[in-house]
């Protein structure tokens, strides 16, 4: 399909998505147990996306090149790869869908995609509006396939010589895996992997607008995504008193009951296995001093998996608390106090993975100082969320390669060939 095709077929896409926003909300609902007000901002998300790629993608150009020797001519044109494999994770089924199929499309590829086992229903519902949508057969194919089947679609995917760019979104072990058999047959890759999100509170920050902040980085999802801030550093100065003002925004914001009730705005986690690793790691750092703020936590008349955000003053022997190696994938917020600007840097960047960070200051100096000395790929700068459809979204080091979302999200599924025509 030309460009201006393409720009057609993305647009017409888009437009059923907000057509059918409450069913696809619905379909998010029932696979991730997702309040459905929050289901809701996750459809807009997606379409987000698509509105965006739609948008750039006559503006994918080549350049002229002034060349060295008078008797040549340089330049060079985006091309499409060809055939791009995307694997999906479960915790946002429809965007993380929109956001790589959406751009490798836009560039002229075709997709095959395989969503997460837990959520194929809504990868499913995002092919048949593109098919509705005029999308031509094959362009757009989904996989959907169980646990059981998915280190061998993986594997298919990763040692098939027609997939010529893999795009993937899950953990850090996984990631690496499969970058070790893509690079068999040096196939292009694109991961956004696992973080471990700082979020520093300076004692000079708007502590209202950083409690208001962090509530939406930490527990947004119940804290199933991949950029919620993870180790809350707070200045020694203000960190009692950030504390009880977070535990108040929380008590503030947060309506607990049916996901389908449209009051509210938290709801469970997925699996039975994120609970328990949640809760190990709350009972880890209470065990080695941390003090719980918050109590009530597990209501089990709310499911089986329900835990209300939790607040954990920890000590400052923190770094030997499991929450600060790992992930928590979870509504836990922990905080750990620090003297310094210079101690606070260097505990937000002792860590192998450089997804996102946060910060909260209202120094124009430190905001830039800081802002450049973390070690990720996303900063949030006096603000707790980070990813929008316009803005590149990815990590460094162990938390991946590539980026997602904005004009880079169209070159990564494009190739680059250099023409040089002598006169």
């Amino acid at each position: 399909m030309q460009h201006r095709d393409r720009r057609w077929l993305m647009r017409r896409w888009a437009d059923l998505l907000r057509a059918n926003r409450e069913d696809l909300a619905a379909l998010c609902t029932l696979e991730l147990g997702k309040p459905y007000t929050e289901s809701l901002v996750s459809v807009q998300y997606a379409t987000d996306f698509l509105d965006w790629f739609e948008g750039a993608i006559e503006r994918t150009f080549g350049d002229t090149i002034p060349a060295a020797r008078r008797e040549n001519r340089v330049s060079t044109i985006r091309q499409p790869q060809g055939v791009v494999a995307a694997i999906t994770p479960w915790n946002s089924p429809l965007a993380m869908i929109t956001r790589k199929a959406g751009a490798a499309i836009a560039a002229g590829n075709s997709v095959v995609c395989k969503p997460a086992p837990e959520t194929p229903l809504c990868a499913l519902a995002l092919a048949k509006l593109f098919e509705r949508a005029g999308g031509p057969p094959g362009v757009l194919n989904v996989i959907p396939c169980s646990t059981e089947n998915t280190a061998a679609v993986g594997e298919e995917v990763c040692s098939n010589t027609l997939v010529k760019h893999l795009s993937f979104t899950g953990s850090t072990a996984v990631g690496k895996s499969l970058n070790v058999a893509c690079a068999r047959s040096m196939k292009r890759i694109s991961m956004e992997l696992g973080g471990n999100a700082p979020f520093i509170v300076f004692d000079d920050a708007d502590l209202e607008e950083a409690a208001k902040g962090l509530v939406t980085s930490k527990f947004r999802s119940s804290g199933q995504t991949c950029v919620c801030a993870n180790r809350i550093l707070v200045h020694a100065a203000v960190f009692d008193k950030f504390g009880e003002l977070l535990k108040k925004t929380v008590n503030s914001t947060f309506v607990y009951g049916s996901v389908w009730d449209q009051a509210v705005n938290f709801g469970p986690l997925y699996s039975s296995k994120g609970m328990s690793k949640a809760i190990s790691h709350l009972e880890d750092a209470v065990s080695k001093g941390g003090i719980l703020l918050t109590k009530d936590l597990v209501a089990r008349e709310l499911g089986p998996n329900f835990l209300r955000p939790a607040i954990v003053k920890a000590a400052t022997n923190s770094h030997l608390m499991t929450f600060t190696e790992e992930e928590t994938f979870g509504p836990i917020a922990f905080m750990i106090p620090f003297n310094t600007e210079e101690e606070a840097i260097k505990i937000a960047n002792q860590s192998n993975l450089g997804l996102a960070a946060y910060f909260y200051t209202e120094s124009i100096s430190r905001l830039w100082r800081v802002a450049e000395a973390l070690n990720v790929g996303m900063v949030g700068a006096r603000v707790g969320l980070v990813s929008a459809a316009e803005m590149p979204f990815g990590g460094i080091m162990e938390s991946g390669m590539g980026r997602e979302g904005g004009m880079e999200a169209l070159h990564e599924f494009l190739e680059i060939k250099s023409i040089t025509v002598g006169l």
